[in-house]
């Protein structure tokens, strides 16, 4: 899931990011390391910061009803800052996410000969809607603001909200899902406050069978766009932003298991006025369905 700022947080590609592929329900552990490159300083020749963040996930989406269920992200942080003279290096639990879902189902239109009270049949297409928040879990660090990567962070130190879109459609063996989430940030207690944040994707996966397990493989798309960071009620200029990148992964689904692994890539990006540059991620993580 990305309920989360520019750093320290998960880039997604449509359900993987919120989920597995099946959009089922389970409890699990997920992976996340990021790599960043930074400017330390504001001129030309400053030198270089090589940042590498390793996420650690409890996560798990569970059922309430037939069309209501809530989904959390409890994730720890280890992140380290590589310069030529010296690393630096802040661990510790980050921001826990709880979302709370509506689930939308479509059927078949009926044929006019059909029984009255004959079972409805689905259609494939599905959407899911999502309201939760962001809670001030991860400790936040102000003297780390002062970096050109202010994302350099455990947490935010600020109560925030998300509001999230999901759609899924599946026909045979092929499957498409696709996201579209808005993040409401709010002034932390150090008058900070990291700018809100659009952020859409979308995947397709195929669905192959393989005696006793399942194999879906994908291919995904992803976009965030980020406002100005503000401190003291000021804009700081030149804090925001937009990056694009691309994804490929898969999941294997033995019985009540899934194993999912994903690598993205950036296509284009703009963060920080040119002084940040997304490199890659990895992503690991194990389900078990309820």
């Amino acid at each position: 899931m990305k309920a989360c700022d520019l750093c320290s947080c998960s880039s997604s590609s449509a359900s993987s990011g919120f989920g597995d592929l099946s959009s089922s329900n389970f409890i699990g552990l997920r992976y996340i390391q990021q790599g960043y490159k930074s400017k330390d300083g504001i001129f030309e020749n400053s030198p270089q910061s090589e940042e590498t963040f390793h996420t650690y996930q409890l996560w798990g989406r569970i059922p309430l009803s037939d069309k209501f269920y809530v989904s959390a992200i409890v994730p720890y942080q280890d992140l380290y800052r590589h310069f030529d003279d010296r690393v630096e290096h802040i661990n510790g639990l980050g921001d826990v996410n709880v979302m709370g879902w509506y689930q939308l189902s479509f059927y078949k239109k009926q044929k006019n000969d059909s029984l009255v009270f004959a079972t409805k049949e689905l259609s494939g297409h599905g959407l899911n809607f999502g309201l939760g928040m962001k809670l001030p879990t991860g400790e936040f660090e102000e003297q780390l603001t002062d970096r050109v990567n202010p994302g350099f962070q455990v947490g935010t130190g600020s109560w925030d909200v998300l509001a999230t879109v999901l759609y899924s459609y599946k026909k045979k063996n092929l499957g498409v899902g696709a996201s579209l989430a808005y993040y409401f940030k709010t002034e932390n207690k150090n008058d900070y406050k990291f700018g809100n944040q659009l952020s859409g994707a979308a995947n397709v996966f195929y669905s192959v069978s393989l005696k006793t397990i399942i194999l879906k493989p994908f291919i995904g798309v992803s976009g965030d766009i980020y406002e100005n960071i503000e401190q003291y009620s000021e804009t700081l200029a030149n804090t925001d932003g937009h990056m694009f990148n691309g994804s490929l992964g898969t999941e294997v689904s033995k019985e009540k298991f899934v194993l999912g692994v994903k690598y993205t890539l950036p296509i284009a990006q703009d963060l920080f006025e040119g002084n940040v540059n997304f490199q890659q991620q990895y992503a690991l993580y194990l389900n078990y369905s309820l």
